[in-house]
């Protein structure tokens, strides 16, 4: 388990045909802003809608669709002016309107959106994700076609943060009334940021061309973006070194070492608020047991997994919500700092008293989305398991196969990772909140 991941950037100039090659992670179930998920959907989306602000070079929130805006002095109600003359990528006028629908379709519970509750401050979000109020309910309103009013149920301080995601981004009404769920697909899904869908191979590649009816065309340089999919992050890094890649998000412990020495110019490295994690089914038994959760939890050494086997500059997670984010200092777990021989003890004495040893071992199934640095983590995690009389059934299937496991609870123990979307520990906290459309693990 690892907390605040350093995200690794290698880059080279792009191609003189004006296009560039990135890769991501894999490739995502879903272009549908208020649907996408995954390390390639992020950024890929980014490239394709705006919402009312946008995260600058500095990742700090500025103007995006909206050019101004004001807050209420008791801070729950923010006005946002758009900017003029804004358009669909169809030619279509862009509205508060279709501002208005789309925050109402992304909390409504029949869209499915997985991070919906990201924006439980907006007056009767909840309600709405609790089947309890209809979406017309929802805090949003405009006054006119270039005025949006969101409504809040408490002040936010990150709430230009949450904004600024492309689950905030618009969707267009006239589209989605017409397709339905089949929208999001080249030659009919319409966007309104830098550039537009134009073609999906499967497990091949996305390609998105320059929008000329985005605001700021005269500012987007390149004309053509592909986004390559890649769970093998070995195999994506050859293809960089082959030429065949301009970019890479994220490079394979095994590579870094060899693009420290041979090619630092081309590395970028950053810090990240994210927490690499199991997810534990809570709702089936023997999970639903907290002594049986903290064995599991007490026989996994963090130290050796981050410092020994991946030694990227990962650091132990001690505890779910990332140590910084919006200056929270990070709790100390109680079992940080112990040694590991007294930790396997207690995981033993917690697992015996739980009713299980070797007259009745624990098997537990354990799923993985592929790629080569999750298989290394899982072997890792089960070796250490056997050593408490744990037996681990690893499998491992495609990023959208468990994603819809951890979507429909139908997995005993399966791999997950949560990257912050805004800097407070809320970010983290949320996810697993009861009524949350994101808390896989049944929590309640």
């Amino acid at each position: 388990m690892r907390s605040v991941l350093l995200a690794l950037l290698v880059a080279v100039p792009a191609s003189a045909t004006n296009s560039i090659h990135r890769t991501a992670g894999a490739e995502p179930p879903s272009l549908d802003p208020s649907l996408g998920s995954g390390t390639m959907a992020a950024p890929a989306l980014s490239d394709m809608v705006e919402g009312l602000v946008t995260r600058g070079p500095s990742k700090h929130p500025e103007p995006g669709c909206a050019e101004s805006w004001t807050v209420s002095s008791d801070r729950l109600t923010w006005t946002f002016h758009l900017r003029p003359g804004l358009q669909w990528s169809d030619g279509r006028p862009l509205t508060a309107d279709d501002f208005v629908y789309s925050y109402r379709r992304l909390l409504d519970p029949a869209t499915g959106a997985s991070n919906a509750g990201l924006f439980l401050a907006i007056r009767n979000a909840r309600k709405i994700i609790q089947r309890q109020l209809p979406p017309d309910a929802l805090g949003v309103r405009a006054p006119d076609a270039s005025t949006f009013i969101v409504e809040l149920e408490f002040p936010v301080p990150y709430l230009l943060q949450l904004l600024a995601n492309t689950q905030a981004a618009p969707v267009p009404k006239h589209v989605i009334d017409k397709l339905g769920r089949d929208w999001a697909r080249p030659g009919a899904l319409v966007s309104n940021g830098p550039y537009v869908l134009t073609e999906r191979v499967p497990q091949s590649y996305v390609k998105l061309t320059k929008n000329p009816r985005y605001h700021a065309a005269d500012r987007v340089s390149i004309d053509d973006v592909y986004w390559h999919p890649a769970q093998d992050l070995g195999a994506a890094f050859r293809r960089f070194r082959a030429g065949e890649m301009d970019v890479v998000l994220n490079v394979a412990p095994d590579d870094l070492g060899w693009v420290r020495e041979n090619q630092p110019e081309a590395l970028h490295t950053g810090p990240i608020h994210a927490t690499y994690l199991l997810v534990l089914n809570v709702s089936r038994e023997p999970l639903d047991d907290v002594r049986v959760r903290r064995a599991l939890s007490l026989a996994i050494d963090r130290d050796v997994i981050a410092n020994q086997l991946l030694k990227t500059g990962v650091r132990p997670a001690w505890s779910f919500v990332s140590p910084g984010i919006g200056g929270y200092p990070g709790r100390v777990a109680a079992e940080e700092g112990v040694p590991a021989a007294k930790r396997i003890a207690e995981a033993r004495r917690l697992l015996d008293e739980a009713g299980f040893g070797p007259e009745n071992p624990l098997t537990l199934p354990l799923v993985y989305d592929t790629q080569e640095e999750n298989r290394k983590i899982m072997i890792a995690i089960a070796t250490m398991w056997q050593v408490i009389g744990v037996k681990a059934e690893i499998s491992n299937v495609e990023f959208r196969a468990a994603l819809g496991a951890l979507r429909t609870r139908n997995y005993a123990v399966a791999r997950s990772s949560t990257f912050s979307l805004y800097d407070d520990p809320n970010a983290f906290l949320q996810q697993y909140g009861s009524q949350s459309p994101s808390n896989w693990a049944g929590w309640r």
